[in-house]
């Protein structure tokens, strides 16, 4: 277990759960070192289905994905939605005392300490054989599975796919005669606009938080930013991170981030998911970037009282058009009784029938046949600017020091961007520590 993600989340007062809080079935390790078809066979009496238990976070998805699991008849299948404070120490807990879930949810940037620790099995040959691996976006087939990076080996498929949208004040867009900004300069010169002006307080928001309770908030706002105005956070094949991070477009886009930090609400660096959600919904925002998954709340009218005047759009890009990937893959526990049974259901889940069964429950697929539906484009107000931005995603590193690399990242872009430290000074800062981090890890370069 990473001591600096176990850091994170004592931050935020997290306990540790018993193995028990998953209800445990584990069975003695199988080896992961090869294919699934090593693991072992199922324990369960002839014509008795499997007890399948699946660990994720609780949010809409987790509640969707129980109602879609009911319908599988190949297993009895129950969902765990545990508080988001508990997802990492109660998957990585199980993890070590060797119980837990059959099937864990987890965040794109756990697979490298999963596969490290030998807590999933790899699926690479299962994958091969029963998912049709060319249908999906291949950003999202890389990051929710693949390690080590670019390696082709498998771990985990694609289950909730996520990005970054753009929500806005459509009446007050319409009035000022706007139209959905194309380019990040655009939108800050709408935001500026809207900042001076009488007819609402703020012009942007979005979950600026950098302080390590926070998780990634910072550096998923921030690096759509980056990408967008040319810049790299690392070069993956040569894991060389100075000179890149803090090169002239990370600058720009720090220097810019700190503009457009100026037209939002008072004590925005502070701001997470429920506040970017509140500051739109209140009425004292014109527009916010936050994750496609928090969509729903943006369109409950008992929930957000300006839900009729608002809109949703594709964030912009600038010199290029990258957005953050989000989302989650699903994995089979190394530790499960039931490894064959477990794969039998991703094979279900993953059938394009079924994903467009997932999307009408409001899930997002990382299928392109099924983004491309009209079953998924009229699922919400927001799934047809989804289907377009998800072809945009891109993600950071998803090595075991993934946590390690995120801290300072997070602390000196949330200093920067807020104006209490020098954007050259927190770029070149960044950029050593994570040297560091990646030279002491891997002496010898990339790990594959």
């Amino acid at each position: 277990m990473s001591k600096r993600l176990l850091k994170i989340f004592t931050i935020l007062a997290i306990v540790a759960f018993l193995v028990t809080a998953c209800g445990s079935n584990a069975t003695e390790a199988p080896s992961t070192g090869g294919s699934a078809t090593e693991a072992p066979a199922a324990t369960s009496a002839v014509g008795e289905k499997p007890n399948l238990i699946i660990i994720w976070f609780a949010w809409q998805p987790c509640e969707a994905l129980g109602e879609l699991s009911a319908k599988y008849e190949g297993a009895n299948v129950t969902v765990n939605c545990v508080p988001f404070a508990e997802w990492y120490p109660t998957t990585f807990t199980d993890f070590a005392a060797k119980g837990g879930a059959d099937l864990v949810v987890m965040d794109s940037q756990w697979i490298g300490e999963a596969v490290t620790g030998g807590h999933v099995l790899e699926l690479t040959d299962f994958m091969a054989e029963n998912i049709d691996t060319a249908d999906f976006v291949q950003a999202a087939l890389k990051a929710y599975g693949e390690y080590p990076p670019e390696s082709q080996r498998y771990y985990g498929v694609a289950l909730e796919g996520d990005t970054q949208l753009l929500v806005y004040r459509k009446d007050l867009f319409e009035a000022a005669g706007f139209e959905p900004p194309k380019t990040w300069t655009e939108l800050l010169s709408q935001a500026q606009y809207f900042k001076s002006s009488d007819v609402i307080a703020n012009g942007f928001a979005t979950h600026w938080c950098g302080d390590v309770g926070c998780y990634d908030t910072m550096a998923t706002a921030w690096n759509e930013m980056a990408w967008s105005f040319g810049g790299e956070l690392w070069d993956p094949n040569t894991y060389q991170i100075e000179g890149i991070f803090n090169s002239p477009e990370n600058l720009a886009a720090v220097e810019f981030a700190a503009e457009l930090f100026k037209t939002g609400p008072e004590g925005s660096a502070n701001f997470n998911f429920d506040e970017t959600v509140g500051a739109v919904c209140s009425g004292s925002t014109a527009m916010a970037t936050i994750w496609f998954g928090f969509g729903a709340a943006f369109i409950d009218p008992t929930g957000c009282a300006e839900s009729a005047n608002l809109a949703f759009a594709i964030v912009p890009g600038e010199v290029k058009h990258v957005l953050s990937l989000g989302g989650m893959g699903i994995s089979v526990s190394a530790y499960t009784k039931y490894p064959q049974a477990s794969m039998d259901f991703i094979a279900w889940l993953e059938s394009e029938d079924v994903q467009l069964q997932w999307a009408a429950l409001g899930g997002f697929s990382a299928r392109k046949s099924v983004l491309a539906s009209d079953t998924f484009k009229n699922a919400t107000p927001y799934n047809p600017t989804f289907a377009e931005s998800y072809l945009l995603v891109k993600d950071f590193w998803n090595l075991p020091e993934y946590a390690a690399l995120l801290e300072p990242q997070m602390k000196y872009l949330g200093l920067a961007v807020s104006g209490q430290m020098d954007p050259q000074e927190a770029l070149d800062q960044i950029a050593a520590e994570q040297q560091e981090i990646i030279d002491e890890a891997y002496p010898n370069g990339p790990s594959n």
